[in-house]
């Protein structure tokens, strides 16, 4: 199922089947904890609930917490989104159980409560990035609206002055005129 993630429930119910005797190891668990991780993120809470007995039943062979640590950051999360979510109460008295077998196993190996920091500053820092982007996007925003209002103050006053130009044309063509007909009217007479 690692090679071929359509496969991972077969995985999973043959996980089921097998009864753990000996100590489950590092590289054992190097197997398993990814395939048990994507079971967990399984649609259907059947399979999310085998997932669970599979990693209940292979905490408590556990070796040493330092075996599981690597794999508790892979499993712990999964575990309490689906002691969380899952509708079926059978299903999420199983992934607490599961986690709780899997916090003892692990010991002070790993620290959740670290992980919950870890990911509130990751957050924290993520909104004061957003905020900052806003911010800058605001500044942007009031920058363009300045610049259209100096371009259309700019046009307003150039529109004004042709204005002006084009009534003293019209004042010096009149005038043109007025200066020709005299003139004409002068040489008819003459």
């Amino acid at each position: 199922s690692i090679c071929k993630p359509a496969d991972t429930f077969k995985a999973v119910d043959e996980l089921m089947a097998t009864t753990f005797v000996c100590a489950v190891d590092a590289p054992t668990l190097s197997i398993l904890c990814p395939v048990l991780a994507r079971a967990l993120k399984e649609k259907l809470a059947i399979r999310k609930r085998a997932a669970c007995l599979v990693i209940k039943n292979m905490s408590r062979l556990v070796e040493s917490p330092d075996a599981v640590a690597p794999f508790g950051p892979l499993l712990v999360p999964e575990l309490i989104k689906v002691s969380e979510n899952v509708q079926f109460e059978e299903i999420r008295d199983a992934a607490l159980e599961a986690l709780s077998n899997l916090t003892k196993a692990l010991g002070d190996a790993y620290d959740a409560q670290s992980e919950k920091d870890a990911k509130k500053e990751e957050m924290e820092a993520e909104h004061a990035r957003v905020a900052a982007e806003q911010s800058r996007i605001e500044e942007d925003r009031f920058a363009i609206a300045a610049l259209d209002m100096e371009r259309l103050r700019i046009e307003d006053e150039e529109k004004k002055k042709f204005k002006v130009a084009m009534d003293a044309q019209r004042e010096l063509n009149k005038h043109a005129e007025a200066e020709a007909a005299k003139k004409k009217s002068e040489d008819d007479k003459k």
